[in-house]
């Protein structure tokens, strides 16, 4: 999952959370549902934290295996 798969389940799950308040009975769902929310809230923002690979140097051969000829 990459981050903006991780920020869409987060808005999913937010808003079942939300269906759930209000509903007497409903809180401890709606907390386990915000948690999971937060969750991948969480995973989205370190996805876009993560740092970028690092551009292969010039020159230096891609595969060092092939066989150029």
């Amino acid at each position: 999952m990459d981050g903006r798969a991780h920020f869409r389940k987060a808005e999913q799950f937010a808003e079942k959370a939300a269906e759930y308040l209000g509903h007497g009975d409903g809180q401890e769902t709606a907390s386990v549902w915000a948690a999971v929310a937060q969750v991948h809230a969480t995973l989205a923002v370190a996805a876009g934290l993560e740092p970028e690979p690092e551009p292969a140097a010039r020159g230096l051969d891609q595969n060092p295996d092939a066989n150029p000829l």
